[in-house]
């Protein structure tokens, strides 16, 4: 089965940055995150947007976000994923847009001879085990402090069916 890297498109330049991360989330806990560290029912994060940005359906950082539709397409394969809802909120262009952190479950799945840089913070060339990925739709690797959701091919083909915007997929090596 193949399995692909879902990131977000470097030709989106204009997208919102997220703005005061650490105010709200103990930075000690971004790496691992978990519902019960959020414990507003909604979170409220300020982002740093211009009047013409563009609101991805995912976006990177921190922990990645969601949008409402793409929330639901993950539902559809993965019933027992949990969400955080989030609201991307700019006072000065008076713009406000719910996402999801998806709690996507980690999974050890990195062969040994994945490359990474010389601190270990940033994955060169990921391949992934076979054996712990069996069966499984839709998982996440740690990258250093990054969150890396991985997609089974037919979520990848969902994904691609829809008009999602700012969705790219990197198809991973396999051991």
């Amino acid at each position: 089965m193949d399995y692909f890297l879902l990131k977000q498109d470097p030709r989106y330049t204009d997208v919102p940055v997220l703005q005061n991360v650490t105010e709200k989330i103990d930075p000690w806990k971004l790496q691992n995150l978990q519902p019960d560290d959020l414990v507003e029912k909604a979170l409220m994060l300020h982002v740093m947007s211009g009047p013409d940005s563009r609101f991805l359906d995912f976006m990177e950082g921190p922990f990645p976000l969601v949008s409402e539709a793409f929330m639901k397409l993950l539902k559809a394969y993965c019933a027992d994923i949990p969400f955080k809802l989030t609201v991307l909120a700019n006072v000065k262009h008076r713009q406000m847009k719910n996402y999801h952190i998806p709690f996507v479950e980690l999974v050890e799945a990195l062969h040994p001879a994945s490359e990474w840089n010389q601190d270990r913070s940033v994955l060169k060339n990921m391949i992934l085990l076979q054996e712990p990925i069996r069966n499984k739709k839709v998982f996440r690797i740690q990258e250093g402090r990054k969150w890396r959701i991985i997609v089974r091919l037919d979520v990848a083909e969902s994904i691609l069916r829809r008009d999602f915007l700012g969705i790219r997929m990197e198809k991973a090596q396999l051991e």
